[in-house]
């Protein structure tokens, strides 16, 4: 029973301290709503009425990312109640959301999670970036974006403008020594040893702590420590063990800690961003006051900040000393009731230029351009630090000062100067440079009496393509002007020219005997494995330019070689001289051939020998004896020839419906190369896999001879023949340009219509065609039905009669439609033939049907009917057109 009873009070305890921790967020969102605002005066926060702000618009994640920003800000419990209180949140608002914090709790388990996953994400970003997040522009940091030009430029300015940087004291820290105690301090009292007892005591307005069963205690404007003192000694007169007795130690431990500090009153006026009262931690600082009220304008001063208590100067704070090295100068802590003044700007000058961070400047009267120079982070690195150009305003018009490097320390700029350090010329005192035939070109140092010779023997010396007879320097005057030397290094090397010394921002120019003459080079095209340019060499043969350009070809057998050369002393009448040279069956030319010499600029063409050619297939597919693949033999071989390789046709076949498949110029199908390259994959492939010892160096340069074949093929096959492309070029042309032409439909492969029949029975005959290469002659085997098609009632295939005329199929197909447009009708036969229906004034002579054709009845054009405004134009036209007729007949 004892046992339940204190089950149920732990359970009691627990929900009791969730329910004070839900209540203490749901304050530390609604005051840090209106405490994150700059002013006491203005009750709005980003133009919205803390007042009339509806806690029913704002998100579960708003009001989960409020209440975790809100316990980073370190505030207490009781400032955020009297922070409520003084900017004028209802406590209905602050009820609502004390529901919806509760709902959060309550129906989602993981609102805890949320809550601190929020507080991790915010402690790691210490903003906002999605305005959608933040629509009351609380938490927003972007405030430097708003900055003005010159805002930007004045040093510290923004350092008060960052939410991320607040100067908020840190609560985590023991209690200051100094740290004076007063109204709405909290103090805790931990006792142990032969009591066990815990007080939490808070600060009266009358300044005194109420003990149970004691007298009240004054505290105010003690110290921690005083404070401490006056309070064991009071509690030891119901506690005697916290003191010694009769020589014996103490029998009660004790510790007294501060709590909860107070909330504390400060006015901030002056040349700042919000003047006005703000409430603050009783720790806070004079820095953490300027971050509340938004910093110095634009005209205050950073270097002289008053801090006034009970109407007496207490100290003068100075910013700079924090921007350049950390230390908060006079940054004293606040009491209730203290004024910080932000004066005007007095003195403030400018400096630009090569320094590491230029800006605005505020200096006190006793500061030099040398303190000035500190703080924007001294020279760079290419600064000219020997003068500094001042501008300053003069009594009736702008003079210049030039400041030298020894009076930084005595000169002192005044309000409105505008400093300038400029950067050191882009030039060189002690440079030469060399370029062109040696070895190592570039800029060197220009020592004492340094010479020609001796530069160039620094820069490696010269290469063997120098022109010794004309090396230049261009020298450039005290006046800019510049002059070349010309220099014979021939003449200098046998001493009969004296050595020439060098100046400052010399340039020798030694030039190549390739630069003054055009580049020699060869050609060589056509059955050649690797044909195009290469560079000319001496003594160069066709032997030499054949080898280097990877071989002949097969169908180079029995060939030419033809060398055209160009013309130097020929006629006018000449353009080129030819030189022949046969090439023999096994592929090598004569020994006399073979070392004729090429001369720069010859063109070899390796041509093909008239009769190679590659092979060609093409394929009879369907009824034949024996279909398949066939090489095409001859030039003029045909399609009876074809046949009868394959053995003539089977009793099933319908040589009527037979019919030629070719190719187009628009096809992307396979061509015998590129079954060659297949080829050549694969038998790459089996050496690869080949496991067998017998692998040795012949193999490996196989396969590299077969891989530098596949890419050969690939590329010459990537190039189509010119006629070809012209043929393309040409169809698409016309149906994009040509109106009259309609959907011109680009095929790889088109049907050829044959009468196979006729073929046969007459080889040779005109209508026998020749084959040419992926021709497919496809033969079909017996037809015995008729389709019908079109705008008929019924389409369907009907079985073929010999005794059925053209209507007779119609009829059995349901005769025709409505639609119909009978005189448009045809029948396309099984061979790809088309036959229409011919008329003679009322007569029509329908085409006779054979079997596996396709009757198509069309449909007629859709009129649209004539509206008034159409018969009321043609009437018009009509009218207009007799007019015209009878003027002219008078």
């Amino acid at each position: 029973m004892n046992t339940n009873k204190q089950q149920l009070q732990k359970m009691i305890k627990s929900d009791f301290s969730k329910s004070l921790s839900v209540l203490m967020r749901v304050l530390a969102l609604m005051i840090f709503m209106v405490f994150s605002l700059n002013t006491i005066e203005a009750q709005t926060l980003g133009g919205i009425d803390l007042k009339s702000m509806k806690v029913d618009e704002l998100s579960d994640e708003q009001i989960l990312s409020y209440i975790q920003q809100a316990e980073q800000r370190g505030l207490t419990q009781p400032q955020l109640e009297a922070l409520a209180r003084q900017r004028g949140v209802s406590e209905s608002e602050i009820s609502k959301l004390r529901r919806r914090v509760n709902e959060l709790r309550n129906g989602k388990n993981s609102a805890s999670n949320e809550i601190q996953k929020r507080g991790n994400s915010i402690r790691e970003t210490n903003s906002i970036s999605n305005p959608e997040e933040d629509p009351l522009g609380i938490f927003s940091t972007d405030n430097i974006a708003k900055l003005t030009e010159n805002e930007r430029k004045i040093f510290g300015f923004d350092i008060f403008k960052k939410r991320d940087l607040s100067f908020a004291p840190n609560m985590s820290l023991p209690t200051p020594v100094d740290y004076q105690l007063g109204a709405g301090d909290e103090i805790l009292i931990d006792m142990w040893g032969a009591t066990q007892q815990f007080l939490r005591l808070t600060v009266t307005a009358e300044g005194i702590i109420r003990p149970d069963n004691l007298a009240p205690i004054y505290v105010n404007g003690l110290t921690i420590e005083k404070a401490s003192e006056r309070i064991i000694n009071r509690l030891s007169e119901i506690n005697r063990g916290l003191k010694p007795q009769n020589g014996n130690p103490p029998t009660i431990f004790h510790q007294i800690t501060l709590g909860n500090i107070r909330t504390i009153n400060v006015e901030v006026v002056g040349n700042v961003a919000q003047p006005g009262t703000y409430s603050l931690p009783s720790l806070a600082t004079v820095y953490t006051s300027l971050h509340a009220a938004g910093g110095p304008t634009e005209n205050g001063t950073f270097r002289n900040i008053r801090l006034i208590r009970d109407n007496k100067l207490l100290t003068t704070l100075d910013i700079y000393p924090f921007l350049t090295s950390g230390i908060r100068s006079g940054d004293v802590r606040l009491k209730n009731g203290d004024v910080i003044i932000v004066e005007p700007v007095s003195n403030r000058v400018e400096l630009e230029g090569e320094v590491k961070r230029p800006g605005l400047f505020e200096l006190r009267g006793e500061e030099s351009f040398k303190d000035l120079l500190t703080y924007a982070g001294g020279f760079t690195s290419t600064a000219f630090k020997n003068t500094v150009t001042v501008k300053r305003n003069g009594e009736r018009e702008r003079e210049i000062i030039d400041v030298d490097q020894k009076s930084f320390e005595n000169f002192k700029p005044k309000d409105g100067d505008l400093l300038e350090v400029s950067a050191i010329l882009d030039r060189f005192s002690n440079r030469v440079i060399i370029n062109g035939a040696i070895y190592r070109e570039g800029e060197y140092q220009l020592t004492d009496n340094l010479t020609l010779s001796q530069l160039i023997e620094r820069a490696g010396g010269l290469r063997g393509d120098a022109n010794t007879s004309r090396v230049s320097i261009y020298r450039t005057s005290d006046d800019f002007s510049q002059s070349v030397i010309p220099v014979d290094l021939v003449a200098l090397e046998n001493g009969s020219m004296h050595d020439i010394p060098l100046l400052r921002e010399d340039v020798v120019q030694i030039t190549s005997i390739y630069d003054i003459k055009e580049e020699y080079y060869v050609q060589i095209t056509g059955e050649i494995l690797e044909g195009g340019i290469y560079p000319f060499f001496k003594e160069m043969t066709v032997q030499d330019l054949i080898i280097l350009s990877g071989g002949l070809r097969e169908s180079a057998s029995g060939a030419l070689v033809e060398i055209s050369r160009r013309n130097i002393n020929g006629s006018v009448n000449s353009a080129a001289e030819i030189i022949r040279v046969p090439i023999d069956q096994d592929l090598s030319l004569s020994s006399e051939d073979r070392n004729q010499v090429l001369k720069p600029f010859d063109q070899v063409y390796i041509r093909k020998s008239p009769g190679y050619s590659v092979q060609q297939q093409v394929t009879v597919e369907g009824e034949a004896l024996a279909a398949g693949v066939y090489t095409i033999s001859r030039k003029d071989e045909k399609i009876s020839d074809i046949i009868q390789r394959a053995g003539g046709l089977t009793p099933y076949a319908d040589a009527s419906g037979a019919i030629l498949i070719r190719k187009t110029e628009f096809s992307d199908s396979k061509s015998n190369d590129q079954i060659n390259q297949e080829s050549l994959q694969k038998l790459r492939q089996k050496v690869l896999n080949d496991e067998s010892e017998l692998k040795n160096i012949s193999q490996t340069q196989l396969m590299e001879r077969l891989k530098k074949l596949e890419d050969k093929i690939e590329s010459d096959t990537q190039n189509d023949r010119v006629g070809s492309k012209l043929k393309k070029e040409l169809i698409q042309d016309i149906s994009e340009q040509d109106s009259l032409v309609k959907n011109i439909e680009i095929k790889e492969e088109e049907p050829v219509a044959i009468n196979l029949a006729q073929i046969i029975a007459q080889p040779g005959s005109k209508y026998d065609l020749i084959v040419k290469e992926g021709d497919v002659i496809s033969i079909p085997g017996k037809l015995e039905t008729v389709r019908v098609a079109g705008e008929v009632t019924s389409p369907l295939n009907v079985r073929f009669d010999k005794e059925f005329s053209f209507k007779d199929y119609i009829e059995r197909s349901g005769g025709f439609l409505m639609t119909a447009k009978k005189g448009r009708s045809y029948i396309q036969y099984p061979n790809g033939e088309r036959r229409g229906v011919k008329r003679f004034l009322f007569f029509k002579s329908y085409p006779k049907v054979r079997a596996g054709s396709t009757i198509f009845v069309s449909r007629k054009p859709e009129r649209q009917p004539l509206n008034l405004q159409a018969i009321i134009a043609a009437a018009g036209s009509v009218a207009t057109l007799a007019l015209v007729v009878d003027r002219l007949s008078n």
